[in-house]
């Protein structure tokens, strides 16, 4: 919602006159992205619906947010001036400065992009990478990039229909961006490069299957259990 960029503007719904359906339109926003506190598990809900809110209000119960968090997130968001004057400009501008350089590398190296204004990540067309358009090939190709230590969100993690596109998230130092791109370019050179290795002799042909024995075996797991593997994989914090 307010992490947008490049003269775009978010308008809110509860902005209009008059909502919709006043029973049906619900505002949900928290501040994990917008204030990079995804810890903090803390957000909003707007509805008018009695039903809603009577729901919600049950869950509540064992979901509410401590009195001492609520203080702090207050305080935080009265200082209007430092949020509207300081740290709303600057981290739209870092962020459209880190998606430009990401763009502009997967561009180099011949990665579509589809074009965005807001978030904080994009998405990426890797199918002409794929080995066949399939799910279980995405989930090979996304082994072979956590092999490099890129860390590249897969497509049917975010229920995209067609195999072979990856979020990617760019709010992050400019220099992990770039080893990013590094890292990337020197995995898909090799990928490209692999068709060509017939010629290789039988000893430099077992020493391959050694190094890829890994790889291999990634590619052989059941897609159930990568989905589940990734899943997993989403809850760990690396410092």
């Amino acid at each position: 919602m307010l992490s947008v960029y490049d003269d775009t503007t978010f308008t809110s719904v509860l902005s209009l006159d008059c909502l919709p359906d006043p029973e049906r339109t619900h505002f949900m926003w928290s501040f994990s992205k917008d204030f990079g506190m995804c810890g903090i598990r803390v957000g909003v809900l707007y509805t008018r619906s009695h039903e809603i809110r009577k729901a919600v209000n049950k869950l509540a119960v064992f979901h509410g947010c401590p009195g001492p968090v609520q203080y702090v997130l207050s305080q935080f968001l009265s200082d209007r001036d430092w949020l509207d004057n300081v740290y709303f400009p600057t981290n739209k501008k870092r962020l459209r400065e880190a998606q430009n350089i990401l763009v502009d590398g997967l561009t180099e190296i011949g990665i579509p992009v589809l074009k965005s204004s807001g978030g904080l990540y994009i998405w990426a067309d890797f199918r002409k990478f794929l080995k066949s358009q399939t799910f279980e090939a995405e989930m090979e190709l996304w082994w072979k990039f956590l092999d490099k230590k890129l860390l590249i969100s897969p497509g049917k993690a975010f229920c995209c229909y067609e195999p072979g596109w990856f979020r990617m998230v760019f709010s992050d130092s400019v220099d992990k961006i770039y080893l990013g791109i590094q890292r990337l370019e020197q995995m898909l050179q090799t990928e490209t490069a692999e068709p060509v290795a017939n010629k290789k002799s039988a000893v430099e042909d077992e020493l391959s299957n050694l190094e890829d024995e890994t790889s291999v075996n990634h590619a052989n797991t059941p897609l159930d259990e990568v989905s589940e593997a990734y899943s997993d994989m989403k809850k760990i914090v690396v410092y």
